[in-house]
């Protein structure tokens, strides 16, 4: 089972950066988590759309699901033609992405059309390929769901989460948990992220056996933050770097 970072910015992308989104491989399965800003270019650098056969997407904030609208239009181009990836939305995650598109297309197949759309049920497992899916409902400004990928190993993504028990439950025993800490600087009081010393505590409490911090505004220095992540977990902390892949 292997990871491959995409994008690890927050909200915008710093010069040559990306958004969030992640590809996850077990076998012959390839599965995209999340689909954020600049996604769809650092994909395709590491493998074909065709090989892509599912598409997992937290909730409907721009740095996490924005490159939907690049890849769809990337499924009308000749050599796509027979390419129909599954695409996993969060419920009433169709309505959301239709709404966003409807400045400019009011077609109601817009996605489907290309797609194939699915609305997961957060209180089940998905099953997908060589992969399997728990969702937990964390704590943000919209409806959104970390996820737990397992195959041969487990692996939890935080998505964009502040300080919960849900996420802290997900994250039990993790062989790798790639948690965001968006919250640069000591004053900023934002619920709906996290810290890198409260990822650190959280993983601690977790057992959690690798964490990798992700989700960082380009703009900031964070690498006091780190520090801080490190002494609450205990032990070393990575930083996750776009266009890396990691063996999990």
């Amino acid at each position: 089972m292997q990871l491959t970072v995409l994008g690890t910015s927050a909200a915008y992308p710093g010069p040559g950066g990306t958004c969030s989104g992640c590809l996850v491989e077990e076998g012959a399965t390839k599965l995209l988590a999340d689909c954020g800003t600049g996604v769809l270019s650092n994909l395709q650098r590491v493998v074909a759309l065709r090989d892509v056969s599912y598409i997992v997407i937290s909730h409907l904030h721009a740095d996490h699901c924005f490159d939907l609208i690049p890849y769809r239009h990337a499924l009308t181009r000749p050599q796509h033609k027979d390419l129909h990836p599954y695409l996993y939305l969060p419920p009433g995650g169709e309505k959301m992405l239709l709404k966003l598109v409807s400045a400019f297309n009011a077609l109601p197949t817009f996605f489907s059309d290309f797609f194939l759309v699915k609305e997961y049920d957060p209180s089940a497992t998905l099953r997908l390929g060589d992969l399997s899916i728990e969702f937990a409902s964390v704590k943000h400004y919209i409806e959104d769901y970390a996820m737990a990928i397992s195959g041969s190993k487990r692996m939890v993504y935080s998505a964009d989460s502040g300080l919960c028990d849900e996420l802290e439950a997900l994250a039990r025993d993790a062989d790798l948990f790639l948690c965001e800490a968006t919250r640069c600087d000591h004053h900023d009081a934002d619920w709906g992220h996290l810290s890198a010393g409260e990822v650190g505590v959280l993983s601690k409490r977790a057992r959690v056996k690798r964490l990798m911090l992700t989700h960082f505004w380009p703009d900031c220095d964070y690498s006091q933050n780190i520090r801080q992540a490190e002494a609450a977990f205990g032990k070393a902390v990575e930083v996750a770097k776009e266009m890396c892949t990691y063996r999990i």
